[in-house]
């Protein structure tokens, strides 16, 4: 196995379990702590005037308050870290899963060569956009 291989295979297997992690945060975090009142927020940074607010939302109307609940989070600079980090794994991971089939079972070299750099490009592309969503998002906007 060639040097470049092994480095591939290990960070493969790194980034798998990092990504296992991060989507079990954001899961817990983003489905189940925040829940369907979201009332929370104290104890991951947020204060009591802000909890005041959501609750007055949510009084008048219960999708708004879960709208500006997730626009705080977003909008939080640790959460956008979190997110970014979270986007590099999955596309690393996701992407160099599909070169590795690509080389396994495609035989002409031409096509390997073409379907590979698709792949990279469409990988590329893909983070672009999701990082520049995560770290763009402005709640102030909507």
């Amino acid at each position: 196995m060639s040097s470049q291989g092994s480095k591939g295979w290990l960070l493969q297997r790194v980034s798998g379990a990092l990504l296992f992690v991060t989507l079990g945060a954001h899961f817990y975090i983003y489905h189940f702590y925040m829940g369907p009142g979201m009332w929370g927020f104290d104890s991951i940074g947020y204060g009591a005037n802000d909890l005041e607010t959501l609750r007055l939302m949510a009084e008048a109307d219960a999708t708004q308050a879960r709208y500006y609940a997730l626009a705080a989070l977003f909008a939080a600079p640790v959460w956008k870290v979190f997110d970014v980090l979270f986007i590099t794994l999955a596309c690393y991971h996701g992407f160099y899963g599909l070169v590795s089939n690509i080389e396994d079972y495609i035989t002409r070299d031409s096509w390997r060569s073409l379907l590979t750099w698709t792949v990279y490009l469409m990988a590329f592309l893909l983070w672009i956009i999701g990082v520049v969503a995560v770290i763009s998002f402005n709640p102030e906007l909507f």
